[in-house]
């Protein structure tokens, strides 16, 4: 009796525990297990939800038990919700955003409004990137395409201590499948709309002595969902940079070819387990089709509004449209993407006690050269014959008019014009290190470490600004020294090193106490060769070195009244090196977070509740702007964030499956250091929703008479009202505010689903088929945006829709 008054006591406690964190505005949830199937328990129809085992303090732990806010994502769910690849994972956990920046190499991925995805190999993402505990030093080529892929963990708010690189927006951990000793094969094939097709297998081999191989390959593509009136045009680039060559233009916007595979080997050595990975990837893309939402009338607007105006004498396209157009005239190449890696993960058992990692990787991508009609202006023809005439000083209306439309002056069908041109290519080559030393006892549990990293990146950009391409040739003109035009060519060399520890004592069987702390020595050169003047930096050509260090701590206080409530406390502090971007020097910036949570597991692990509540400092944010042609690159000034995030599942009978997910969060500009002035009452966020959330449904029917269930999911994403740029868009003859009822995009529901028979005897296989669909009521909306003379915005796809088939020996 008096055990049950205790157990009723906890769970009262737990209780209460979480209507106090959800009454404080912003709680952040600290772990999802969104679709688990329902594992054997005391309960009379075998219900509750799934223990979720994960590394977010770089030892396994159950995740109801980790004081960290994290997302967990198992491969069952990576299967069911059709996770291809990081890009995918937008809306699975709270506060997470992630779009393409048009290009489809290049992400912007948010966690608790905190943006990171600055294409330039010289500026530290803010999210950093993980695959098999190994760093992924760069925003490009980090959208990996894995279909070998076991877990995935993401970590909200600032990894200042446990994790490779600082990061003050949080992590997303991808662990691959480990080979497993015995003979078995697994392999699915899908087609669907748009002519898509893909087919992933796995193939475990037999042990063989003291060795496991696991085997993965996987193709993806899918055609483009918007036509290139272009198509078949060219671009010839070689008088600005000879190994960019003649760029072809792509038939089709927004299409997508990816081959990759994944090489796993297991050696057992008594207490020395070693693990060998490799993974290929090799990807070819065209970007998403840019959209004209209206000329920007700041002091360059002033002189472009005229040209696009006079675009129907010409015989141009303005790609002009607030709705999804179903084609446009792009001047975009298809983008080449290869990257690889190995890794050699060696773990030592010392003793019972004490466990000793070492974690070696050496990685690489190189994007080839590739022209991406960012400006949507691909399908302008203006000549350098017609421009001298408008920029020209003392000619009369009548003078200007006549040069415009004489006949020698008008352009021919391949005299192009660009508000923006830009093409670029780039590649990367890193090397880590990491010695991480892990001790466990009943009192206490330590995990120290030393980290090394390094990268080798060169880099090549071609720029023009209100850039005629006479008989469609970039060739260096009068126009380089007015607009800024012309070639930058840099070369980074980087360096981090880091020594970290976190030491937990646990003063009771019920409350735990956490210390942690990393120094950082960043070292960073960037040697620029040439540089355009619409890069917008103060360097010059030279070598250039800067140097940083910090230190970074975490404290943690934790509480668990039963076993099946955790509550805690959490102060933590990140970092971003500085650096110098393109000539612009710029610093480190810092976010400080205060955070309490609670995780929650009632009615026989039925239901599990995790809430937390977050507030950020953060200062000297990194910000890349745009204002007249110009790229702004500064340590904008300070922000606080505060927010909250629950999540819960439900499964109230056997076979289904009840989740959501629900994130608020308040972003707040208190200094916004713009071009010399403080924007911080208008600044913005940009791509951020305060509010984020999600719906799931799943059930899986009892076994049938023949064997296999069937299986059903349905889900909704949702995020609120959002911007494309950082500050209202300004006239700069009147001070006000223009085409903001195009900059405010509407929130919107993106709905998911999947319906098939799993699991069916056939032969000696199992074998599933299945329907799926992803945004099946069609949602239409704008996911990436640019100031860039004109104001552009990509659509990103509508409905997809396809079958799968499954089988597995």
């Amino acid at each position: 009796m008096k055990a049950q008054w205790n157990r009723a006591l906890m769970v009262q406690a737990s209780a209460l525990a979480l209507a106090v964190f959800g009454g404080v505005p912003g709680l952040a949830t600290t772990a999802r297990a969104a679709d688990a199937m329902p594992q054997a328990s005391g309960t009379s129809d075998n219900a509750q939800v799934m223990e979720i085992i994960v590394t977010a303090q770089r030892r396994e732990e159950s995740l109801q038990r980790v004081p960290v806010a994290v997302t967990a994502i198992s491969s069952q769910q990576i299967e069911q919700l059709r996770v291809t690849s990081v890009r995918s994972l937008g809306g699975i956990a709270p506060s997470l955003q992630i779009n393409t920046q048009g290009q489809q190499s290049n992400p912007t991925i948010i966690i608790r409004g905190i943006a990171s995805g600055t294409s330039s190999n010289s500026v530290d993402p803010k999210v950093g990137i993980y695959i098999d505990g190994v760093y992924i030093g760069r925003a490009v080529g980090s959208l990996l395409d894995f279909g070998d892929i076991q877990r995935i963990e993401v970590l909200r708010g600032p990894q200042g201590t446990l994790f490779g690189r600082n990061a003050t927006s949080g992590a997303i951990s991808v662990t691959t499948t480990p080979p497993k000793g015995e003979w078995g094969l697994r392999a699915t094939g899908s087609y669907g709309n748009y002519d898509a097709w893909r087919g992933k297998a796995s193939l475990d081999l037999p042990q063989m002595g003291p060795f496991s191989v696991r085997l993965s390959y996987l193709h993806d593509q899918i055609d483009g969902d918007v036509r290139n009136l272009m198509a078949g045009k060219s671009l010839n680039i070689t008088p600005r940079a000879a190994e960019f060559g003649t760029q072809r233009f792509v038939n089709r916007l927004g299409s997508r070819n990816v081959d990759s595979g994944q090489v796993a080997v297991r050696g057992e050595f008594g207490n020395l387990t070693a693990d060998y990975r490799f993974d290929y990837a090799d990807t070819r893309a065209s970007g998403r089709a840019m959209q004209n939402l209206g000329v920007i009338p700041d002091a360059s607007g002033q002189l472009l509004a005229p040209i696009v105006a006079l675009q129907p004498f010409f015989g141009g396209i303005t790609n002009a449209g607030t709705g999804p157009l179903d084609a446009v005239a792009a001047a975009t190449s298809t983008e080449h993407v290869v990257t690889q890696g190995h890794s050699l993960t060696l773990t030592l058992e010392a003793s019972e006690y004490f466990t000793v990692k070492s974690i070696t990787s050496y990685r690489k991508f190189r994007q080839d050269p590739v022209v991406f009609d960012l400006g949507a202006a691909g399908g302008l023809r203006f000549t350098v014959q017609q421009l001298a005439a408008l920029i020209t000083p003392g000619l009369t209306p009548a003078q200007i008019q006549a040069a415009l439309f004489n006949p020698a002056n008008l352009p021919g069908p391949n005299d192009y014009f660009f508000p923006l041109l830009s093409a670029r290519a780039t590649s990367q080559k890193q090397f880590s290190q990491e010695l991480q030393f892990l001790l466990q006892t009943h009192r206490y549990q330590l995990t120290a470490g030393l980290f090394y990293f390094e990268e080798r990146s060169p880099g090549t950009e071609v720029l023009g600004i209100l850039q005629p391409t006479p008989s469609a040739t970039v060739v260096p003109s009068f126009l380089d020294g007015i607009f800024g035009n012309g070639l930058t060519r840099t070369y980074g060399v980087n360096h981090s090193m880091a020594g970290y520890a976190q030491f937990t004592w646990h003063l009771t069987d019920q409350f735990d106490l956490t210390g942690g702390a990393r120094g950082t020595i960043d070292d960073r050169r960037l040697r620029i060769d040439s540089i355009s003047g619409a890069q917008g930096g103060s360097l010059g050509v030279g070598d250039f070195k800067v140097d940083f260090s910090k230190a970074t701590f975490t404290g943690i206080a934790t509480w668990r009244p039963g076993n099946d409530a955790t509550l805690f406390a959490k102060i933590a502090t990140g970092y971003v090196a500085g650096g110098i971007l393109s000539g612009i020097p710029y610093n480190p910036e810092t976010l400080t977070s205060y955070e309490i949570g609670a995780k929650t597991q009632f009615l026989d692990n039925r239901v599990r509740v995790n809430a937390s509540a977050y507030y950020n400092d953060y200062k000297d944010l990194q910000t890349q702007n745009f204002i007249n042609g110009r790229q702004f690159f500064d340590n904008a000034g300070k922000a606080k964030i505060k927010g909250f995030e629950v999540e819960t599942d439900i499964v109230p009978v056997n076979g289904v499956t009840l989740s959501g997910s629900a994130a608020y969060t308040d972003f707040q500009y208190k200094q916004f250091i713009l071009n010399g002035v403080d924007v911080a009452a208008i600044a913005r966020p940009t791509y951020f929703s305060k509010w984020t959330a999600r719906l799931a449904g799943q059930y899986n029917s009892p076994e049938m008479a023949r064997g296999g269930h069937a299986t059903a999911l349905i889900e909704g994403r949702y995020r609120s009202s959002y911007y494309l740029t950082a500050t209202p868009l300004v006239n700069i003859l009147t001070g006000q505010n223009v085409l903001e009822d195009r900059n405010h995009r509407p929130g919107y529901w993106l709905v998911n689903g999947r319906l098939g028979v799993v699991d069916m005897p056939v032969g000696g296989a199992k074998v599933g088929l299945s329907l799926f669909g992803d945004n099946i009521l069609n949602k239409r909306y704008i996911a990436f945006g640019a100031p860039v003379l004109l104001f552009t915005g990509a659509f990103d796809r509508g409905r997809t829709y396809g079958v799968e088939l499954g089988v597995s020996f």
